[in-house]
């Protein structure tokens, strides 16, 4: 990046910069480039665009100098600026977890739906129709950094929700976030794997069990790029050879910790569908058993019902 710092605006950074990380093949180059831009300028990137002709000072230059440094070497920009904006909300991410993607939002999105709840923007007031509704437990799997637990939390203000992760570091992150949302009361926290906590813990069935555990097979694992590879952690991915061993796990144990008419919701690999379907249906309990597909048309989430 060029060294006059005085003479660059907001707009010739960003430019600047975009170019820079294309020709370093680094994905949605303009975006990372706003993302960091408006990280060291402490605004949302929509005022960049108001902001366009401002110069940027030395500080910031040299701020935002290093990220770009540290982008063009394939550290993810959510890590580097240690925020990830998940169904409206701002969440904390570290490397001790994973980074929440977009296809996820469409569990969350699946759970509200069927809870009979419309998606509002965060901060929005409650309407009429929200008053008194039904209480709703909630059990997640693999919570990471909480995405799914905060969220559903944040929309579906009866909810409750149980949460595990093997990783007490991933645990850290999820309750600053579920803190930092104001939904801390209503999220328990579970070291353990899987299961195992919510039997320690005594924990009730639940209208609701979700998942989003390990699914990528070993033999993907050196394909995927540089920025999951050598930042995200490995354990929270790859599942095992065949990369649908934990989904599996996740689907026997389900019946015994939903209620009756209580709904699982797995996410699960492109490509896995008719397999993880197949197990499901075979498992005594669940009933009803079938796939949503993504946006990209893509296998992305295996439902089932308890029965």
């Amino acid at each position: 990046m060029p060294d006059e710092s005085a003479e660059w605006t907001i707009g010739r950074l960003v430019e600047w910069t975009r170019g820079f990380f294309d020709k370093k093949g680094i994905p949605q180059p303009r975006l990372e480039a706003e993302i960091l831009l408006a990280h060291v300028l402490g605004c949302d990137r929509i005022d960049l665009y108001t902001r366009y002709d401002e110069a940027v000072g030395e500080a910031d230059h040299g701020r935002l100098r290093e990220l770009v440094r540290r982008r063009a070497d394939r550290e993810p920009a959510r890590y580097l600026i240690g925020t990830c904006e998940f169904m409206s909300l701002v969440l904390k991410v570290t490397p001790d977890c994973l980074i929440p993607r977009p296809e996820t939002e469409l569990l969350v999105e699946e759970v509200l739906r069927m809870a009979g709840v419309k998606r509002r923007p965060a901060g929005a007031a409650a309407t009429a129709s929200d008053a008194l509704p039904a209480p709703i437990g909630i059990i997640d799997l693999c919570t990471g950094c909480g995405c799914v637990a905060v969220s559903l939390a944040a929309y579906l203000p009866a909810a409750r929700v149980t949460a595990t992760d093997l990783s007490a570091a991933a645990l850290a992150v999820a309750r600053e976030n579920a803190e930092g949302h104001r939904v801390a009361d209503r999220i328990t926290l579970l070291e353990g794997d899987l299961y195992e906590p919510l039997d320690a813990a005594d924990v009730q069935p639940a209208d609701f069990l979700v998942a989003n555990p390990p699914y990528v097979a070993e033999s993907e694992w050196a394909a995927l790029a540089p920025e999951i590879r050598e930042h995200e952690p490995r354990a929270a991915l790859v599942a095992g050879p065949v990369g649908t061993e934990i989904v599996e796990r996740v689907v026997k144990g389900a019946p015994a910790y939903l209620r009756p008419g209580g709904t699982m919701l797995v996410e699960i690999g492109a490509g896995q569908g008719a397999a993880v379907a197949e197990r499901a249906s075979a498992v005594r309990g669940l009933g009803d058993v079938h796939i949503v597909k993504d946006y990209a048309g893509l296998d992305r989430l295996l439902v089932a019902r308890k029965i």
